[in-house]
């Protein structure tokens, strides 16, 4: 893919990466709330600007490089949002709750964009090259993407990842105490097994594996 072509896609893709990673953070905060710690609403997390969430490597680097090596933007992470343990009722399971809410809502959101694919699909909308309807097409076609690859992503079970809140919350404490410590070399570790491990043609596997259902359920449904 040539430079041109990239920067093309990452003008498309960043804006929706931006509004997904802004859903799936405001989904822990909102989670956390409803659960009984109000601190990451009091900070300002639930909210869809992506201004609070911004992690510099996460949110800027990680996205810009994934779409220099796969075309799209659809990998990457934000400022964890804070949670106060101390004011959940169930710890292992508010935790666990408040872990999978960033996941779930990237799944939810991925549902509104195969909506909007199921409407172009059916014709309602002309998709013919160089009209509206040809954005939004790319727009919603990325959209499904980015969703996929956030909620596939932030479940890989390396701290502090959405993925690694469940194992902890199901080990006894010494482990789970040892295992979250991984925190601190967490994004080190998952780089390096991004680059030099086949950890990043099994996520796009699993990635395309699961695009691919949700077109045949287009192709399905027409």
């Amino acid at each position: 893919m040539d430079f041109q072509t990239i920067i093309q896609n990452l003008l498309v893709t960043m804006p929706i990466f931006l509004l997904s990673l802004s859903v799936h953070e405001a989904a822990h905060a909102m989670a956390a709330y409803y659960l009984g710690d109000s601190t990451a609403r009091d900070l300002g997390r639930v909210t869809l600007n992506p201004i609070p969430h911004i992690d510099f490597l996460g949110t800027i680097v990680m996205p810009i490089l994934s779409a220099f090596t796969g075309g799209v933007a659809m990998i990457g992470w934000a400022k964890p949002v804070p949670v106060d343990w101390r004011n959940l009722r169930n710890i292992r399971r508010d935790d666990t709750l408040i872990a999978l809410a960033g996941p779930a809502s990237n799944i939810v959101l991925s549902f509104v964009f195969l909506a909007v694919m199921l409407v172009i699909y059916s014709g309602a909308i002309d998709v013919s090259t160089g009209t509206v309807g040809e954005l939004v097409r790319r727009f919603a076609q990325y959209g499904l993407v980015i969703n996929i690859a956030l909620a596939v992503f932030n479940m890989i079970p390396i701290p502090p990842l959405d993925g690694s809140h469940v194992v902890a919350n199901s080990l006894p404490d010494d482990l789970a105490d040892r295992y979250r410590s991984m925190g601190l070399y967490g994004m080190i570790i998952l780089l390096l097994l991004l680059n030099f491990t086949p950890l990043r043609g099994l996520l796009s596997a699993v990635i395309s594996g699961i695009y691919g259902l949700y077109m045949d359920v287009i192709r399905l449904w027409f």
